[in-house]
């Protein structure tokens, strides 16, 4: 088996207009927390981000994935109708017979999701927890959000992990790549509870339930940037985004190459795009 695809994250139509202005509240609490957002000059809408999505997705149509997923926060504001309807232009724009796979980020259904939140979601993009099959390999996308904080959603972590144990048991002796939005862990397992990670307490039992089965990688966003780790022979893989970088890392997208003994990939921003993509063997 060999095939590539695209990881895209945080696409997050808005954002650069939430964060524009010295005095914005929005900037000084994202200063606040360590992170830094490029300077914006006063902006509104999602000019910056529609330019950026619609590259990744001329660059999906010229290198032709397999499949296109992207891993969460797609629009800054799931009420602002504009945003929602400009994400729907831009994917349309993907060329037919490449499937385009989508997972919630905190930014779609709320940082602590609820009931309105997940229906809100579910209804204009279809189910937070699905799987898919490609080339032999079984993918498993799940709502990280519920993982993150289940606490205003009753029974929804539950019906995740029913869902998980269900299909991963279903998929046992085949390989299981994973995609959700807010990592496991950053570095390693241990890492501390932030808002940048899945709580020690339900990253655990989805670490146990991923070694159980086997999942050989996870795919997600969250950081605007790159990072990653590995639990074993699990590999944590964060990517940039395509919208607003929070970090060195420019907008850009992951290349995901499958071979037989493994993936590899690697991290291109929109100046730094192959020309093609030639899947060969690893040595």
């Amino acid at each position: 088996m060999r095939f590539f695809f695209i990881q895209l994250s945080d696409t997050q139509l808005g954002m650069a207009a939430t964060l524009s202005g010295a005095g914005n509240p929005k900037r000084a609490e994202m200063l606040a927390r360590g992170l830094c957002p490029p300077e914006f000059e006063e902006t509104t809408g999602f000019a910056y981000e529609t330019e950026r999505y619609e590259k990744a997705v001329a660059a999906a149509n010229r290198l032709r994935p397999a499949f296109v997923v992207i891993t969460g926060d797609l629009v800054q504001d799931p009420e602002d109708l504009a945003q929602v309807a400009e994400l729907r232009r831009i994917t349309a724009l993907l060329d037919d017979d490449i499937p385009i796979h989508l997972a919630p980020g905190n930014c779609d259904v709320d940082n602590t999701p609820t009931p309105e939140s997940l229906a809100l979601y579910r209804e204009r993009f279809g189910d937070d927890n699905y799987s898919f099959d490609h080339g032999g390999v079984h993918f498993v996308v799940f709502n990280t959000g519920i993982a993150f904080d289940p606490s205003c959603a009753p029974g929804e972590w539950d019906a995740q992990l029913e869902f998980l144990r269900s299909d991963l048991g279903g998929a046992m002796g085949r390989r299981i790549v994973a995609f959700g939005h807010h990592p496991l862990f950053g570095y390693s397992p241990a890492d501390p509870d932030s808002h940048m990670v899945i709580p020690t307490e339900r990253r655990r039992v989805l670490l146990d339930l991923f070694a159980e089965h086997g999942v050989e990688a996870m795919f997600a966003g969250h950081w605007h940037k790159n990072a990653g780790g590995a639990a074993g022979g699990f590999r944590m893989v964060i990517s940039g985004p395509v919208g607003v970088p929070l970090g060195d890392d420019p907008s850009g997208i992951r290349i995901v190459e499958v071979h037989d003994s493994g993936l590899q990939c690697a991290y291109h921003g929109f100046d730094d795009l192959p020309g093609a993509v030639n899947v060969r063997d690893i040595p």
